[in-house]
């Protein structure tokens, strides 16, 4: 049981998800993130702490003659929790520093004894996913211009003002299939974290598949009312409890115009 908590914990940690339009996007002349940003989150369980996530946007590189964002995702359990049951997740995307969608997505996982390893390849003009796992490849149809489950936070924080009462979509390809996800924008709120108090919006994600980040459920999600957007606290529940990822610190290099 204490094993199957720590890999909802780990999965459906830190990441959470933009939209297609139903609200209206308003551009922005700088991304809300750049090469350089290092966000830090405590990860806790029944007010226990479990471990760490560690979002990591990399320096830009060439990918297929474009220009392109390695970003990163590491969780680790702690000391007490590894020696019963280690998780260890690693996820990188790699996304068009243009636009802000998916080219590439390597997932490693371990929990426990088991192990995971796939990766998934992004043709957007032809519109085809390419799964790599255990050994065989398949390839499945894709929608435009989609996301995988790291690249949509992202995504959702280059849209501008997010009316509370409205809810946006994105598409998503995860686990062999597309989605639409819905987030629910519910209003303004003030809470305080380790690093400080911030104005946030809050929003309710439907979360409707098994994610490499999250799992199925509601997940409540707190971003920064500012131009950043930044991801301050997350909440889910699980079998048992409510699993919580708190921004503990971080790196928030100067933004820079995205064609910089």
């Amino acid at each position: 049981m204490q094993g199957r908590l720590l890999i909802s914990r780990m999965k459906m940690t830190l990441v959470l998800l933009p939209f297609l339009l139903v609200a209206p996007f308003t551009a922005q002349a700088e991304f809300p993130f750049s090469q350089g940003e290092r966000l830090i989150y405590d990860i806790s369980w029944l007010g226990m702490n479990v471990g760490t996530e560690i979002l990591e946007v990399k320096p830009k590189e060439a990918y297929q003659n474009k220009e392109a964002f390695r970003i990163t995702s590491t969780a680790r359990s702690n000391d007490l929790i590894s020696f019963f049951f280690p998780v260890e997740d690693t996820i990188e995307s790699f996304v068009d520093a243009d636009e802000i969608f998916s080219y590439l997505i390597r997932v490693r996982q371990r929990h426990g004894s088991r192990y995971i390893s796939k990766e998934v390849l992004f043709d957007q003009e032809h519109h085809q996913a390419t799964m790599t796992y255990k050994g065989k490849v398949r390839t499945y149809p894709i929608p435009p211009h989609v996301q995988d489950s790291l690249s949509s936070l992202y995504f959702f924080r280059t849209f501008g003002d997010l009316p509370p009462g409205q809810s946006v979509f994105i598409d998503v390809h995860e686990s062999k299939k597309n989605w639409r996800l819905e987030v629910q924008i519910l209003g303004h709120e003030r809470i305080t974290v380790p690093i400080g108090t911030f104005d946030t919006i809050k929003t309710l994600v439907k979360v409707r598949y098994e994610g490499v980040l999250f799992n199925k459920g509601d997940v409540y999600l707190w971003i920064t009312h500012d131009e950043r957007k930044i991801p301050i606290l997350m909440q889910g529940r699980i079998t048992i409890g409510t699993i919580t990822a708190t921004l503990a610190s971080g790196d928030l290099p100067t933004l820079v115009a995205p064609h910089q």
